[in-house]
């Protein structure tokens, strides 16, 4: 009688089997590849258009009256720009710029001001032909990097606003200011010498258009 019992089961196993009540692991042209979610970055070069992009600057002559000041403006000799871009989002990455010193004019023509600029007093362009600025971070306001003029060196921080284009690169520099006398320029060691009263101001409001085009 058992020996019936169990073929029953068998039989009855088989029968749940052949008609496929059980779950198959046939995984026979399944595709098993591992697909690859790594974003792809895109890296830009720009060469900065020297015509298209300037320095401002803004000089007080005393330290407590604004109202006696100069304007003037700085161009730029070369630049270059790279940018990144991923998954849609472009991020300024490098970037290097060069500066004509012997281009520092004074906005109401005073060339006898653009003379004493070159001067060993101030910029020395005998010995200092151009300045450099070399980009180092962007924190989504502040762009920051090092400002290298008169053979010292000084970090720069401003808030600046970046466009990103396929075709160009637009930075905005906000107004920031460089400390003549910190970087022991000839005319501020000499100036700070004298009473207050007669001192010029030698930190100089600075702001910057840059316009790069793509390589």
């Amino acid at each position: 009688m058992k020996k019936e019992i169990l073929l029953g089961m068998a039989a009855f196993s088989m029968l749940i089997a052949s008609c496929g009540g059980g779950e198959s692991t046939d995984t026979t042209g399944a595709d098993t590849t591992k697909k690859d979610t790594t974003p792809v970055v895109v890296t830009n070069n720009y060469s900065v258009d020297t015509a298209a992009s300037m320095v401002s600057w803004k000089a007080y002559g005393s330290l407590t009256d604004t109202s006696k000041y100069h304007t003037g403006s700085l161009k730029l000799s070369a630049g270059n720009i790279t940018t990144s871009d991923s998954a849609g989002t472009s991020t300024l990455t490098a970037g290097d710029l060069t500066f004509d010193m012997a281009s520092a004019t004074d906005a109401a023509g005073m060339t006898d001001l653009d003379t004493h600029l070159e001067s060993a007093e101030f910029f020395d362009i005998a010995q200092f032909a151009t300045s450099t600025f070399t980009f180092e971070s962007f924190d989504g306001t502040n762009a920051t990097g090092t400002l290298s003029i008169i053979g010292k060196t000084v970090s720069i921080s401003a808030p600046t606003v970046i466009t990103i284009t396929p075709e160009s690169v637009n930075i905005e520099v906000s107004m920031f200011l460089i400390d003549f006398l910190a970087m022991e320029m000839p005319y501020f060691v000499a100036d700070a010498k004298q009473k207050p009263a007669k001192q010029h101001n030698p930190k100089v409001e600075v702001t910057a258009t840059i316009v790069a085009t793509k390589i």
